[in-house]
């Protein structure tokens, strides 16, 4: 059996409309778990820097007891590094979180 060119034209719109479809659900799904994983990881980075910053309160005070007990010069030096260790790392967690941040504003209206 012939079919007729009108058969054969709405056979072929319906093929791209279904493409069409398809496609849009396929990327618009690619997305979603995207944006899902980056607000984990902004959780994450959130938490990660609050014990960050907790330990470098921590290591603050134990540098200003150090210096008023008299502790060796060895020691404070190590207190000044370690305090230098925390302060990059909290650096390093808020641009991940500002990266982060951005990132979901940017694809928040997908």
């Amino acid at each position: 059996m012939l079919e007729s060119p009108g058969t054969l034209a709405l056979g072929a719109a319906m093929r791209l409309v279904a493409f069409a479809m398809l496609s849009v659900c396929l990327s618009s799904s690619a997305v979603l778990p995207a944006q899902a994983g980056n607000g984990i990881d902004l959780q994450n980075d959130q938490r990660e820097l609050q014990r960050y910053q907790w330990q470098l309160q921590q290591d603050r005070n134990r540098l200003v007891f150090d210096q008023r007990s008299h502790a060796p010069k060895v020691q404070i030096r190590e207190d000044h590094a370690q305090i230098q260790r925390d302060k990059d790392a909290i650096r390093s967690l808020r641009a991940d979180i500002r990266r982060d941040q951005r990132l979901r504003r940017r694809y928040h209206g997908l």
